[in-house]
């Protein structure tokens, strides 16, 4: 075992401490969540900060999570009555899991999801395919899904008897497939970042075999010895970002990191014996995760059975969800009024996959958080989600720029800049969605001084139909047309934005100023503070309330009304779920977005529409929708009205003028809000109003309200001739076919 150490430094920058002081009897299944889990049932504790880690205790059927932090503890989230080997996240349409899981389970595969007393169950039984196998009693062991939604796991006999195991496969349509026979124990199935590469232990035997994979069918060919590990057993494994393997080795009280070549970079001794599966965080600040066992262990000694960590320099791949076929899961958007219309949905591992793909397909939209109410991103070909693409992240504090993927949601970008000291200079008030989304339909912050989120765009890479990449860059010809693009020229892969050192902010709420007041001193009121917005349900002689977020003191009063000291919830929600107010200053990140990134938002309670109107028609706008409060108020959770200044980009809302947003927040009676938004727009369209893109909006009349609309379709018709990345919402409003669906 010879590594080179001059040319292979250590990838652990720390030394290992344990998550929690309790020792496991043959801990597993160590999985890295790209958006975590809730420590404890929301209706518990709402706004808990979220687990991205989840492991099992195999023989006590236990699954716990974590944020695999030294000493955070580990967090029971259900307990079933067989052997629980491993769990994959089944995905919905929500931006986190909500709580049901694929399982090698006792002797098959299971749906697990929370009973309505909260405990973890079994719900459906999808087969048993290590009951009747063997005259010795078998039990499942690792598994994994792979990059294209297949979940591989491993059986065994209870006591290892070489022969006994075997390897099987379940796929989207549910059925089940025994791919390998004859093994002894079989773990960590991980797959290369494209999903063409297999990698599959027998601990006994000490060998990690390679399989090329069909990723068209899940087919193996037949393999090949790929590493030999004499110093002990080889059990979990996982892929790093740059495609190193990474094997926990039993009895040997260390770790292995290899290339993807076979070549040994790193042997990385662990303070326990018997290391059984590793998890890799994907997001910035990196840390590993190893789960270790007692099993077999007459006297456990330093931290075996405990579940460790240290932090690390490279990052991981986020577990990938298994995925079911589109007749037993339907895609919907993020509150539920949207089912798409695609034929598929694809989860690409690498740029090159991702290239294939939208060249061999004849429709392709890409989603982000799928916060979108509108059919902007739907299409009857194929949907992409970026999430299982590498991760990416990378500070230039001399240029102040910061380059990431396309699948980094604003809050967690936002955490990793404020952790080097950089800023945003605005965010939406919603941290959970993608900032390659939000750039895409024009969304925005608010300030008087602060343009829409696009305008922090340095450049972006997209891929285009043929499969090419593309880069637009500031200065470019067409630069203005390719941010927000409405995903009408490719599939954007990564952006850089400009960053500013970071800076404090302090929330103050003013609760109950009059109409009045607010029509008369509107101008003053929005540049008050370094953002500003303005809440009402447009009834009543009380406008309602002021929110105001400041880089400097703000005013002790506001027509007339002091500051609030307590916190205060939006739309009948509770304060916890909102970032903190009161007039206590905190980092930017903390400040600028209304709702805490830990705070997992819900599903199918609301609709929004936006309209964005020429400021100097904001308060005539005001006094139309005012006199139409006893139609809106029904319907209505709640209205923001937000400023933000005047923009360059083609088909943004702020596209050439200063701009005042008024936002929407409905209940979602769907036939009740699409009757009414007419007479919104009977109203607001004649003061210069521009509907969202991503919102619920009536007219079909959109395209006259942007001077450049001509340059942005010959720019779509020109990178994109086929209409690859049109749908039907583009072509009824911009490029004059078929009807919107």
């Amino acid at each position: 075992m010879n590594i080179d150490s001059a040319r292979h430094t250590s990838v652990v920058v720390s030394g290992w401490a344990p998550v929690d002081e309790r020792r496991l009897f043959l801990g597993e299944g160590a999985r890295f969540l790209e958006t975590g889990i809730s420590p404890v049932p929301q209706q518990e504790q709402p706004g808990t900060a979220q687990h991205p880690f989840v492991l099992v205790d195999i023989m006590d059927g236990c699954l716990y999570s974590t944020s695999a932090e030294p000493g955070a503890g580990l967090t029971l989230q259900g307990r079933v009555q067989e052997p629980l080997g491993a769990v994959a996240p089944v995905r919905q349409h929500s931006c986190a899991p909500d709580g049901r899981w694929v399982a090698a389970l006792g002797k098959g595969l299971a749906l697990l999801d929370r009973s309505a007393t909260g405990e973890l169950e079994v719900v459906e039984t999808l087969g048993q395919p290590a009951a009747d196998r063997s005259s010795v009693p078998l039990r499942m062991n690792d598994a994994v899904a792979d990059p294209h939604g297949r979940f591989w796991a491993g059986a065994m006999a209870y006591d290892g008897e070489a022969g006994q195991g075997f390897l099987l496969r379940l796929d989207p349509d549910g059925s089940i497939h025994i791919v390998l026979e004859d093994l002894a124990i079989p773990n960590g199935p991980a797959f290369s970042a494209d999903g063409k590469t297999m990698y599959l232990s027998d601990t006994p035997t000490g060998w990690i075999r390679r399989y090329r994979v069909d990723i068209s069918t899940g087919e193996l060919d037949a393999g090949e010895d790929f590493i030999h590990i004499s110093e002990g057993g080889p059990d979990g494994m996982t892929v790093d970002a740059e495609d190193c393997l990474w094997s926990a080795v039993w009895g040997a009280s260390a770790l292995h990191r290899y290339s993807a070549e076979g070549e040994l970079l790193e042997r990385i001794p662990v303070p326990v014996r018997q290391p059984t599966s590793i998890a890799l965080s994907a997001a910035p600040p990196y840390r590993v995760m190893v789960t270790s066992a007692t099993e077999g262990l007459e006297e456990p000694a330093d931290h075996d059975g405990r579940v460790i960590t240290a932090e690390v320099s490279v990052a991981g791949r986020p577990a990938v969800s298994h995925l079911r076929s589109s007749a037993q899961e339907p895609q919907v958007n993020w509150a539920g009024n949207l089912t798409y219309s695609a034929a598929r949905l694809e989860r690409p591992r690498s740029l090159e996959e991702l290239a294939r793909l939208v060249a061999e397909s004849a429709q392709v939209k890409a989603l982000g958080s799928r916060h979108s109410f509108s059919s902007v991103a739907d299409t009857t070909g194929t949907l992409i989600e970026l999430t299982a693409m590498p991760r990416i992240f990378t500070l230039d504090a001399q240029a102040r720029t910061v380059t990431f993927d396309a699948a980094t949601r604003y809050g967690d970008l936002a955490a990793a800049l404020q952790a080097e000291g950089w800023a945003l200079p605005n965010m939406a008030s919603l941290p959970h969605i993608t900032v390659a989304g939000s750039v895409a339909t024009g969304t925005h912050g608010s300030g008087d001084r602060n343009p829409p989120l696009a305008s922090s765009v340095r450049s972006l890479d997209l891929v285009l139909a043929d499969g090419s990449v593309h880069t637009f860059s500031r200065g470019d010809a067409d630069f203005d047309g390719a941010v927000v693009s409405l995903g009408a020229l490719g599939v954007v892969t990564t952006l850089t934005l400009d960053v500013v050192p970071s800076f404090e902010v302090r929330q103050d709420i003013y609760d109950g100023v009059s109409w009045e007041g607010v029509l008369e001193n509107f101008e003053e009121l929005t540049k008050a503070a370094y953002s500003v917005s303005l809440f009402t349900r447009w009834a009543g002689e009380d406008f309602g309330l002021v929110w105001m977020k400041s880089t400097e003191e703000p005013p002790a009063e506001v027509l007339g009304v002091a500051a609030r000291r307590e916190d205060i919830g939006l739309a009948g929600g509770p304060p916890e779920f909102a970032t903190e107010q009161g007039g206590r200053w905190g980092s930017w990140d903390q400040r600028l977005p209304h709702f805490r990134l830990d705070f997992t938002p819900s599903n199918g309670d609301e609709l929004q529409s936006e309209y964005l109107l020429p400021r100097e028609h904001a308060v005539e706008g005001l006094r139309r929708m005012r006199a139409l409060a006893a139609e809106i108020e029904p319907l209505l959770l709640i209205s923001e009205i937000r400023t933000m200044t005047a923009d360059e980009q083609w088909m943004s809302g702020a596209s050439g003028r200063e701009t005042v947003g008024f936002h929407f927040t409905w209940l979602q009676r769907e036939a009740e809000v699409a009757a009414l938004l007419p007479r919104l727009e009977e109203q607001l369209l004649p003061l210069g109003a521009r509907p969202h893109w991503g919102k619920r909006f009536a007219t079909t009349d959109i395209a006259s309200f942007y001077p450049r609309v001509g340059d942005f379709t010959r720019l779509a018709e020109r990178l994109d001739p086929q209409g690859t990345f049109r749908n039907a919402f583009l072509n009824e409003l911009l490029f004059g076919s078929e009807p919107r669906s």
